[in-house]
């Protein structure tokens, strides 16, 4: 198993292939060591035991045969010779009386290089069930996770240049990883940072003496301002409140902003949209009163402050009306049991399960039993259908009106309906994910068990709190958001163990994480690097991060800066994104508005998953239109009583004018070059206004506002 595993022949590009190659299926990984045995001896011509050397799974590999997988090994090589050895022996199997792997252990579980070294040679053990332990290195599988490093077939590991690299590890169906790193030898290196103030810079400064490298500066207060502002409330700061901010000579002006905005509505709402995606709260199934009674209630639950375990428990226990007990739409949103398993798995736990439904996990303890067993738990949710006034009766994903979700027995189901394992045909017995999690003790309080199973998890808090990191620092320390497993490490693991303690520690208070984050010293540093030797870079939160903001706060700063009040087609006629309970006026809509067009060509979900990933950050030549000619933008500019207009009307001179619009819009004063530049081309304009429209359409083009700095 480990020679065909480290061919490459049960890869998914080859014989492990769901459909398999040439008539061949293995099973992906060796996952399934008894169907690939029966299926490696069902051929004669595979496995030829009267004339060994004429199998097929030594003539192709060797390119003795022609084989389009390309050739694998050679002849009278370690591959070639177990394998000979095998058939000449009667290629008999030892799964029954074999000790089984426990577990395979890589050593160093890390290392750091400094120039000129740029190799290491790693180690694997394996952990047989019997306590024997065997030197596996030669016959494990290594994968780089980036093409900085390569590993080769013998477990050394080769960096092409500086930078880190995580190594996935695998041998049978034991799975491991380490991560190793190559950085530059600097002999005068000094620490040159801030002191740490809480916990988050002493493992975010630590990892950066390691790696000799600096953070940049602590930005200045406006900077901080309005990043603060956009990245916990969605919202730019008026230009009334950025003027007070930085003449404030408060010692601690930036915490008690920050704990201003924690208790603001639009922090209610924005983080409300950040869950809407997350649990698929779009109208078509759910139905337009459904949306706006979910995000409701889940705007209400964060401002109240609800921790975020009963947050979860409340989602993921609620039946009944899904008008009177809103989180029910979880449920009504997930139709069949496999899609609630994976939903729950993935959001909660960080947990992608999904492969799992034809194959044992590839990367994880997750076996195919483990995902049916679990998806079983979801099995008897129904749905009285109070009524359905949809416009298209040809259309059965479609539902407008209320619904009642409701836990019904088993035998009260269509049975024909009823969940099946496709291996047995047979319906699983419900169980929770992997082997060694407790048994479920009654089915018919299996969603109270699912609930303390869930928020007790060891990679609940963990998930969540790296959900919460990444909204505000643009990137996570477990990427991706909802993929939390042993293969799958942090960037800098002691700090995402550090917060998910206290969120635990806070009783799972996402405020208090927040605060934490934002009053840290890495959160305040300056995206730009100048005037600090060897400052790292922004994946070890060196700097921070440069990055695209979100759809919605795009668009309501730019409706916010021009005083202009935002409008959408959606039934709930919002006047901000980020309090839009749904996404059908922007991806159903037959005739949507200039501002729903916006939002779908900056990326908004459709929220047809429940994944992290959904939302699109990709910069396209769409937007760049959408800014510099498109309708939004422009008519935001161009409407009469805007923020232009007001102050024309008011009797503002040209540098007032000026000086106002670039704190409303960039959250500062202009410098002395931009001032000469705008006050001489407004002088010079034959229209006044039309040139002040030309600089704030300059303004809301500029890099400083459309990306955090």
């Amino acid at each position: 198993m480990s020679v065909i595993s480290k061919s490459g022949c049960n890869a998914g590009g080859c014989h492990g292939n769901q459909n398999g190659k040439g008539g061949f299926k293995l099973s992906l990984w060796g996952g399934d060591p008894d169907h690939d045995y029966k299926e490696l001896l069902s051929s004669g011509s595979r496995v030829n035991l009267q004339d060994p050397k004429s199998s097929k799974i030594l003539l192709k590999p060797t390119l003795q045969n022609k084989h389009e997988g390309g050739k694998h090994f050679d002849v009278g090589s370690d591959e070639y010779r177990i394998l000979l050895e095998w058939i000449s022996a009667g290629a008999s199997t030892d799964l029954d009386t074999s000790p089984a792997l426990d577990s395979i252990e890589v050593s160093p579980p890390v290392s750091i290089l400094s120039t000129p070294e740029r190799s290491i040679d790693v180690k694997v053990e394996a952990r047989f069930s019997d306590g024997t332990r065997m030197d596996v290195t030669r016959w494990a599988v290594y994968e780089s996770s980036n093409l900085i490093a390569e590993v080769s077939d013998f477990g050394t590991v080769h960096f092409k240049q500086p930078g880190e690299t995580t190594v996935l590890v695998r041998y049978l169906n034991g799975r491991a990883s380490m991560r190793a790193a190559m950085i530059k030898g600097n002999g005068s290196y000094e620490w040159n940072g801030p002191d740490p103030r809480n916990g988050v810079d002493e493992h975010v400064f630590s990892k950066l003496k390691l790696f000799r490298q600096n953070p940049a500066k602590i930005c200045d207060d406006l900077t901080f301002l309005r990043r603060v502002s956009l990245d916990i409330s969605g919202s730019l700061p008026e230009p009334g409140t950025a003027k007070s901010f930085l003449l404030d000579e408060r010692k601690d002006k930036r915490s008690l902003l920050v704990d201003s905005l924690l208790e603001s509505k639009e922090y209610a709402d924005y983080w409300a949209l950040k869950w809407a995606d997350l649990l698929r709260v779009e109208e078509k199934t759910l139905d337009p009163k459904g949306v706006h009674k979910i995000f409701t209630w889940l705007s209400e639950m964060i401002k109240q402050g609800k921790p975020l375990n009963q947050f979860t428990r409340d989602i993921l226990c609620a039946t009944g009306s899904t008008y009177e007990n809103p989180p029910a739409n979880f449920y009504r949103a997930l139709r069949f049991p496999v899609n609630r398993a994976e939903a729950v798995a993935q959001v909660f736990i960080g947990s992608r399960i999904n492969c799992a439904k034809c194959h044992d996990h590839p990367f994880e303890r997750v076996s195919q039993e483990d995902y049916y067993k679990f998806a079983a738990v979801f099995e008897g949710i129904d749905y009285e259908i109070i009524e359905n006034k949809r416009k298209d009766g040809f259309d059965k994903h479609r539902f407008v009106g209320e619904q009642i979700v409701k836990l019904v027995p088993i035998k009260d189901m269509d049975q024909k309906k009823l969940l099946k394992d496709p291996r047995t045909n047979e319906r699983p017995v419900p169980g929770f994910l992997n082997a060694d999690a407790d048994t479920l003790k009654s089915f018919d309080h299996r969603l109270d068990e699912l609930a303390s199973w869930v928020t007790s998890h060891p990679r609940f808090a963990k998930v969540q709190a790296n959900r919460i990191w990444a909204n505000l620092m643009g990137q996570p320390l477990i990427d991706p958001v909802d993929d939390v497993r042993e293969t799958n490490p942090a960037s800098n693991p002691e700090l995402i163990n550090f917060l998910a303690n206290e969120l635990i520690k806070s009783d799972f208070n996402q405020r208090e994480l927040i605060r934490l984050i934002a009053n840290s010293a890495t959160y305040q540093l300056s995206s730009d690097p100048q005037g600090i030797s060897n400052v790292g870079p922004e994946e070890n939160f060196a700097r921070a991060r440069v990055m695209r903001y979100p759809a919605e706060v795009l668009i309501d700063a730019a409706h916010q800066s021009m005083s202009v009040k935002a409008s959408f087609s959606d039934t709930s006629k919002s006047n901000r994104a980020i309090s839009m309970p749904g996404v059908e006026s922007v991806h159903l809509s037959k005739d949507p508005y200039h501002g729903d067009r916006f939002l779908k060509v900056f990326g908004k979900p459709a929220r047809l998953t429940n994944s992290d990933a959904e939302r699109s950050n990709e910069t396209t030549l769409a937007q760049v239109f959408e800014l510099t000619a498109g309708e939004t933008i422009n008519g935001i500019i161009k409407k009469e009583d805007n923020r232009v207009g007001r102050l024309i009307g008011e009797g503002k001179d040209d540098l007032e004018i000026i000086n106002e619009l670039y704190w409303a819009v960039l959250t500062r004063p202009p410098s002395s070059a931009e001032w000469s530049l705008m006050l001489s081309y407004v002088s010079l304009a034959e229209n006044r206004r039309s040139a002040i429209e030309d600089i704030s359409w300059s303004l809301l083009n500029a890099k400083e506002f459309l990306l955090r700095k």
